[in-house]
């Protein structure tokens, strides 16, 4: 994104948009490029204000990921959307930790997480590339208790250190203000033309 307005701003010429650079990888037989932890967020936010265009390595990426997700979800039988998040865990305050939880197979971080925990806003993310996955997956996490009185929780933690008693998963009941606005502005696109994305170009 640095690099992207750095080149619109006429600061750096515009070659250094195609010096950029990520290897691919083949995952379930999909080809995708590399991210850092392999998270929906890591692929998939800059859309929110980002146009890609059709036949580009990009356009390409944004849905090779959410296939890739899809597929890594399945693996497991449990939904899909792996991003950073809250989790289960606490502090000696009470408070949940957060990290980043993503897809191993298409993660460059050697110590990339292989915890379970899935966020709804992730598949928020997804609905510009495959809004009908997205659609049945957020109707799942919902039937899962992931929807509360103000919106989608945070988060489902499938490998929680305290599972609550004949439960194989637990919902972190919290609302973070970012993953809530990013939920807003893929909406915003989806059901507006666009719209995030033509204010941003």
């Amino acid at each position: 994104m640095a690099v992207f307005v750095a080149a619109a701003k006429g600061d750096v010429d515009q070659d250094a948009w195609f010096q950029l650079g990520r290897p691919y990888t083949s995952y379930e037989g999909v080809r995708v490029l590399f991210s850092w932890s392999g998270t929906m967020f890591e692929y998939l936010m800059p859309a929110l204000w980002l146009r890609s265009h059709p036949d580009t390595i990009m356009d390409e990426t944004l849905r090779a990921a959410a296939i890739c997700q899809q597929k890594y979800g399945q693996s497991h039988g449990v939904p899909w959307g792996f991003s950073e998040a809250a989790y289960s865990d606490r502090d000696p305050e009470g408070t949940y930790r957060y990290r980043a939880f993503g897809v191993p197979g298409i993660a460059m971080d050697p110590h990339a997480s292989t915890r379970l925990v899935v966020s709804p806003y992730s598949s928020f993310l997804a609905l510009p590339v495959d809004p009908d996955a997205a659609a049945r997956n957020l109707a799942a996490m919902e039937k899962m208790g992931c929807l509360g009185s103000r919106g989608f929780y945070e988060s489902c933690d499938f490998n929680p250190a305290q599972k609550p008693e004949g439960a194989t998963y637990e919902v972190v009941r919290c609302w973070m203000a970012h993953h809530q606005a990013m939920i807003l502005m893929a909406l915003s696109n989806l059901l507006a033309q666009s719209s995030i994305q033509k204010l941003f170009h």
